[in-house]
């Protein structure tokens, strides 16, 4: 009952200072809605890193690949070692490694796409049938890469759902023949939209996917590959693929391991979010000090407020008031002040994230950033507005409960 009467007390002072009132709680707003604005970011940038690992296939993706450049005494060169990833590298890995679920090959580079006399650049990824799964990626319409494709060395080709609607204005493309470097290439299918993500020009949407047995014979290369990408079995398990892969290719080409490199999604993914939550703290902490800023002018309002009210504060204690009772009556104002506050700034903050949305999307076309406003930064919101109210509150608090009634009469 008396933290009701504390309550209805509290909202009777604020409301009687209205201007004071507003001008305390927007210094308050304005720290909650910076805190909450720079969680929102933190939550927005770990949701676009899964989105993007789930691009590639998910967090039990790894791959290996042969640079062109690699890091010797502290210096790059040229990668000059005559070995180089090949088919049969996929067929050992696949007999020979348990962890491994299913694995591919590919390689990559920038073409010249034509469709009745427009052209246009379009990122060629020549790949096995086993590539979808690999990626957990499904065609549209039509189909994806065959067996009987790899085996005849078919001029066939899979689209991205970008180059669909741009270079066939949406109308049916299978069965249509095009032109990719001046070879004539047959449409049988397109792939599911993923988006251009953050590169668009290697977007996934802008992709033209072709057998490798092809490109070996049309581009050239012989039996090598670009990479090779494989997908663990479980998350928990694909240090030990990743070893087992590096194990089979180093035997493939008399124990060496320099012309390669590794990466897997896993590792990506912590660093990933280390690097996130790393930001986020220094961002929330520059975003905490316009709290400060709003404590210590709850601090100063409250001391005026507790100089104004003398009178009343020796009247209560004249009629048998406590210390204690003065104490929680000028500490529920003051935290009841940054709750409010609290509230607001949460508000407040959401439209902040959705103004950073706006302004990435019309700076960076094409990428989505996601504005999340979690439960947990609600919580240490709120928490942290209570917490502002006590420590900065307490002091004035302590100051109206030493107050005696003759120091009423004083004052009066």
């Amino acid at each position: 009952m008396q933290i009701l009467e504390n309550l209805i007390s509290a909202f009777s002072v604020l409301r009687g200072s209205k201007l004071r009132t507003i001008l305390t709680l927007l210094g308050i707003t304005i720290g909650i809605a910076g805190v909450i604005a720079m969680m929102s970011f933190g939550a927005g940038a770990e949701k676009l890193l899964m989105g993007q690992i789930e691009r590639i296939g998910g967090p039990t993706m790894f791959g290996v690949y042969r640079p062109g450049y690699v890091e010797k005494n502290d210096r790059w060169q040229r990668n000059t070692s005559p070995h180089y990833l090949e088919m049969r590298d996929l067929d050992d890995i696949l007999a020979d490694c348990p962890s491994v679920e299913i694995a591919t090959v590919e390689r990559s580079h920038s073409v010249n796409f034509e469709v009745e006399g427009k052209h246009r650049r379009a990122y060629l990824r020549a790949t096995t049938n086993e590539y979808q799964d690999v990626q957990q990626w499904e065609a549209e319409f039509g189909r994806f890469l065959a067996d009987t494709d790899m085996d005849l060395w078919n001029k066939i080709c899979v689209i991205g759902s970008k180059i669909w609607k741009e270079q066939f204005n949406g109308r049916n493309p299978i069965g249509k023949e095009v032109g990719i470097n001046n070879n004539r290439f047959t449409v049988v299918g397109i792939m599911e939209s993923k988006g251009d993500g953050f590169d668009e020009g290697k977007s996934e949407d802008n992709m033209i996917f072709i057998p490798i047995t092809t490109a070996q014979i049309r581009f050239g290369g012989r039996n090598r590959v670009g990479a090779i990408m494989a997908r663990a079995k479980s998350i928990h398990v694909v240090d030990q693929a990743l070893k087992e892969v590096k194990t089979v290719i180093m035997r493939n080409h008399g124990g060496d391991d320099t012309f390669f490199r590794t990466w897997n999604a896993k590792k990506g993914i912590e660093s990933g979010k280390r690097i996130i939550l790393i930001i986020e703290t220094v961002l929330v902490v520059i975003a905490s000090v316009s709290l400060i800023v709003a404590g210590i002018g709850i601090l100063n309002i409250m001391l005026v407020s507790v100089t104004e009210r003398i009178p009343e504060i020796g009247l209560r204690k004249a009629v048998g008031a406590k210390s204690f009772d003065i104490r929680i009556q000028f500490l529920t104002e003051s935290i009841l002040l940054c709750l409010i506050g609290s509230l607001l700034g949460i508000a407040f903050g959401f439209i902040v994230g959705q103004g950073f949305v706006w302004v990435v999307g019309k700076f960076f076309p094409g990428v989505v950033w996601p504005s999340i406003v979690t439960l947990k930064a609600v919580l240490i919101s709120v928490a942290a507005g209570g917490m502002i109210g006590i420590f900065f509150g307490y002091y004035p608090a302590s100051q109206a409960a030493k107050l005696t009634p003759i120091d009423a009469i004083r004052h009066t």
